[in-house]
């Protein structure tokens, strides 16, 4: 049985067209949906329930309070062990699926692929009035999180264990899928399928900040889940806290450069980005990398070091 793992706040405008997608679904496998509803404040509640109504395939679970998007997944993880289903695919309640045999695609390959335990698919992002397409990536890299999204993803039940979740849950991070995910990147083999299968509406979120601040606490928690996945699997998600300090600071300078706020600006920084020192770094990766990737990181330092210059220098 495919369990759709389905988490939603407030999104009265898009999860009936989210719920449609799943029952276009042309699939040999039992599908069984489950339902997180976050405690929506708006009307998401009254629609799920319509449909709960009308389908009893629905198992649709109202938060008495919100408690956050991990645990709410966690949660759904929970029920779904509990009864039993095989395969999880992930959608997300203002996502939808474009691709009626998408279950059937990703099915099909588990099945006849008992090595695999993680497909996903190509697909679509909308971002406000912009749109592309994303395609392959085969893993979770360092602190970036994963060139995919959650909505054309599909995984082996058998993959998740109590005590994974628990270790997980008590880390309260901001969101699931990247420490998740990185964890399976070390225990199955993943797969990418070229079909474009469903769209990922990328608006404002714990993924898309709207300020400063919101954009910082983003990276560092990047960080803190990268920390956390090097602490189970030493040596094998490339963290040092050299990079983890570099990786901050330069997020900070674009962020800067974004939106504006020079308030973010530390003394640190102002030491660290020093033309002497970019020299010195762009050696160092001359010895380690190919002639053509150093000349991609001297552009990538030329200008992080014009933005310093034409947004710090003026407060300073």
């Amino acid at each position: 049985m495919i369990a759709v793992c389905i988490t939603t706040y407030n999104h009265e405008s898009y999860i009936a067209q989210c719920l449609d997608s799943v029952f276009a679904q042309v699939c040999d496998e039992p599908i069984r949906i489950y339902i997180g509803d976050d405690c929506s404040t708006d009307n998401t509640a009254t629609i799920c329930r319509h449909y709960a109504a009308t389908d009893k395939r629905i198992v649709y679970v109202r938060r008495d309070s919100n408690c956050g998007l991990t645990n709410n997944t966690i949660d759904l993880y929970r029920l779904i062990m509990a009864d039993g289903c095989d395969y999880i695919a992930m959608l997300d309640g203002d996502d939808w699926w474009t691709d009626t045999h998408k279950l059937q695609l990703q099915t099909d390959y588990l099945r006849t692929h008992p090595e695999t335990g993680f497909v996903h698919t190509n697909g679509r992002t909308i971002t406000g009035s912009h749109k592309w397409t994303f395609g392959q990536r085969e893993g979770v890299y360092g602190v970036d999180s994963p060139g995919f999204a959650n909505c054309t993803v599909m995984f082996r039940t058998s993959l998740l264990n109590d005590q994974l979740l628990a270790d997980i849950e008590a880390q309260h991070f901001l969101w699931l899928d990247y420490p998740l995910y990185g964890v399976f990147y070390q225990q199955t083999k993943w797969v990418y399928l070229p079909q474009q299968t469903a769209v990922w509406r990328d608006h404002i979120s714990v993924s898309q900040p709207e300020t400063a601040q919101s954009a910082l606490r983003l990276r560092e928690e990047r960080c803190r889940m990268w920390k956390w996945l090097e602490s189970r699997f030493p040596g094998k998600t490339g963290w040092t806290e050299q990079d983890e300090k570099e990786y901050l600071l330069s997020e900070r300078l674009t962020i800067i450069y974004i939106f504006n706020d020079r308030n973010l600006v530390t003394t640190e920084m102002l030491n660290d980005w020093k033309p002497a020192k970019w020299k010195q770094r762009i050696k160092q990766k001359a010895l380690k990398n190919s002639v053509f990737y150093t000349i991609l990181q001297k552009i990538s330092l030329l200008f992080a070091y014009l933005r310093k210059k034409l947004y710090l220098c003026s407060r300073f």
